[in-house]
């Protein structure tokens, strides 16, 4: 018998290829509390971006003089709207076996996410392609880690049944 990692006895098959279910890493960031606390610190930096126009880190304006953003409407383009997701997910992430469709939500707000940077960037132009893959990224993630969440319980719910 070899003691290569990864082989699988005395057949000489090497199956080094784990599943997703065997890497560390995704098992940890799937576990509902850890998901939440992400989800809460991303609309929480979300915030910060809001909050801190005039820091180049955040949002850079490549106008002349202070960011301005005109319209009847232009108040809720930086309305601080993340807050109450932040505190809705540490709320739920207190007990999440309690709120099992919070993940529904979380999914839908990075999927939204996402739509809205695709937007920005590809029709309205008003975004760079540096100024939205990284939240693309993050969103896309946190999407399918949520998207996981919520038919990982569908499928134990069903064999409980």
């Amino acid at each position: 018998m070899s003691e290569l990692p990864g082989t699988r006895g005395e057949t000489g098959d090497y199956g080094y290829g784990k599943s997703m279910g065997d890497n560390k890493f995704l098992q940890f960031v799937q576990q509902p509390r850890i998901l939440l606390t992400l989800l809460a610190g991303w609309e929480v930096l979300g915030f910060l971006t809001e909050f801190f126009t005039s820091n180049p880190l955040f949002l850079e304006n490549h106008g002349d003089g202070e960011l301005a953003l005109d319209g009847v409407l232009a108040g809720r383009a930086l309305g601080w709207e993340s807050i109450p997701l932040a505190v809705l997910y540490i709320y739920c992430a207190r007990n999440p076996g309690r709120f099992p469709r919070i993940f529904w939500l979380a999914m839908i707000e990075q999927i939204a996410a996402i739509a809205a940077h695709l937007y920005h960037w590809l029709i309205t132009h008003d975004f760079s392609f540096e100024s939205v893959f990284i939240p693309m990224v993050v969103a896309a993630g946190l999407g399918l880690l949520s998207f996981l969440n919520v038919f990982q319980q569908r499928e134990q719910e069903t064999r409980l049944a």
